[in-house]
């Protein structure tokens, strides 16, 4: 097999590291160049060949320098591992993939739409019949907050439209702590509280063209500050099952999230991530290595057999690295690192 070129963006985030680091524990012939902002980013360090971008939001800096890349490094797939840059690689995704041989494992805008905007979640999987918590805007759905509270009861949760991760998210238990974490906002979305927190699953799903499932694991989960810091791995097939359900309706491309808890012995999926998780790294070592199975079946066409996933329990604690003060320096001044690779 010829080597594939494959680049990572936003390296440096959690997403980043664990696709960097399911990538090196792949048995594929591979070459990893990874992009970031700035360079204290740690998958910069990881990579064989490493560049610092502009930020997304200078869109067409940005877009000059990865066109840049792409033709310097000759790149055959794209991982997009920065929430900042899903929209602009959904947008650009035609114009990129004349530049590259295979795939940008970005969404298309009707799936990004429906999983970054909570509300918008909770309209499709009410649509189709998926069990969720019972959702109002605010302060659009202002009028029906007597009948949301008489209906869900304290505690309920209120959190932004948009956004991930545990900002800005409350436990609202009375009305006079409402007031105060809804000063002044808007955008938010008013959700029923489901209260089993032992209960709380993330679900990988990742889905080829025409969103095919490709393969699917859920993990029941202990968060701490939002972040999975440690995970069961079990027969949860009821669980991925559904998920697939979902995907199969959804038809996400690449890697898709489902959080949820269990509650009346119903899965209620209360948050879709259109992306890696913080948990990929977890899945690779339970024998789900999510970048490894797009390169297989979407790049190399191959078929993607049944995963014997492992009944194990993963705990997360962070590792520190050692990275020479030179390369950083090198990364500052010329904004690229071609490490000696034998290749």
């Amino acid at each position: 097999m010829n080597k594939l070129n494959v680049l990572i963006t936003g390296s440096g985030s959690v997403y980043g590291v664990a696709v960097i680091q399911s990538l090196i524990k792949s048995k594929l012939n591979l070459k990893l160049i990874a992009t970031d902002t700035q360079p204290y980013a740690l998958g910069l360090y990881l990579a064989h060949h490493s560049y610092i971008v502009p930020p997304v939001k200078d869109e067409q800096l940005y877009l000059k320098r990865l066109l840049e890349i792409l033709r310097l490094e000759s790149i055959d797939a794209i991982f997009i591992a920065s929430s900042q840059e899903l929209s602009f690689f959904s947008r650009n995704k035609a114009l990129i993939e004349n530049e590259i041989k295979y795939k940008v494992f970005a969404n298309p805008h009707d799936v990004l739409s429906i999983c970054i905007d909570k509300w918008h979640t909770f309209h499709f999987l009410n649509e189709h019949n998926f069990p969720c918590p019972k959702t109002i805007r605010y302060p659009e759905d202002i009028d029906k907050m007597d009948s949301f509270i008489e209906d869900v009861g304290f505690p309920f949760i209120v959190k932004p439209r948009h956004g991930n991760g545990s900002e800005d998210i409350h436990l609202v238990k009375d009305l006079l702590y409402f007031k105060q974490v809804i000063s002044d906002k808007k955008d938010m979305i008013l959700q029923q509280f489901l209260p089993d927190e032992q209960n709380e699953f993330t679900v990988g799903v990742c889905c080829g063209t025409n969103g095919k499932v490709l393969s699917s694991i859920a993990l029941k989960r202990q968060l701490q500050d939002g972040i999975t810091i440690s995970a069961i791995s079990d027969d949860y097939k009821e669980i991925t099952d559904y998920c697939e359900n979902v995907a199969k309706i959804l038809k996400p491309y690449g890697p898709c999230n489902f959080q949820l808890r269990m509650w009346n012995g119903k899965p209620y999926i209360f948050e879709i991530n259109p992306r890696f998780s913080s948990s990929t790294g977890m899945r690779t070592l339970l024998g789900v290595n999510e970048p490894e199975i797009l390169l297989k079946a979407e790049v190399l066409q191959e078929s993607i057999p049944e995963r014997q996933i492992l009944k194990a329990s993963v705990i997360r604690q962070y590792t520190d690295y050692l990275v020479p003060t030179e390369e950083i320096e090198i990364l500052k001044n010329k904004r690229f690192v071609i490490k000696d690779t034998n290749e």
